[in-house]
């Protein structure tokens, strides 16, 4: 991720056109920052000088981001398994994960020839670790990875 930004700020800062500002009219795609600052109805003024090329950077990477919500964080893989029964056994873990925690997410993969179950959609590896001691009695198999998650709740 870090390569692609300085790439991208390396093509826009060194290219006679820079990059090309994408019209987009999908409400679900964040408005641009600098705009917004510029016209908030605080009754304040804010003055915002910077190269044009920022600008059409900026917005390219809001555009970016919209297309994948969510981010990297992490879940609790609780099934993990191949062969001729590994879907329904994927299936069964993952039903009686939902009954005992109805409150946490459950999310299951085929990556070939895996089936997999994760739970959880946890920002830190410390929040995924609080539940994870708790399910280590019922799941000793399960692990803490890495994953793309979905935006968590902010309750």
């Amino acid at each position: 991720m870090r390569h692609i930004v300085i790439l991208i700020a390396f093509l826009a800062l060194y290219s006679q056109k820079g990059l090309t500002q994408v019209a987009v009219e999908d409400s679900d795609v964040p408005a641009n920052i600098m705009e917004r600052l510029q016209t908030s109805g605080s009754g304040g003024v804010v003055t915002i000088k910077q190269d044009e090329r920022l600008a059409k950077m900026l917005d390219f990477h809001l555009l970016q981001n919209a297309k994948r919500p969510g981010l990297q964080g992490f879940r609790i893989r609780i099934f993990f398994d191949l062969g001729q029964k590994s879907r329904q056994a994927s299936q069964e873990a993952m039903e009686q994960f939902m009954e005992k925690y109805p409150d946490i997410a459950v999310y299951r993969t085929f990556d070939s020839p895996y089936y997999k179950v994760s739970v959880g959609d946890f920002r830190s590896r410390d929040n995924a670790l609080r539940l994870y001691n708790q399910l280590k009695q019922q799941y000793p198999k399960a692990f803490i990875v890495p994953e793309w998650i979905n935006f968590p709740r902010l309750d």
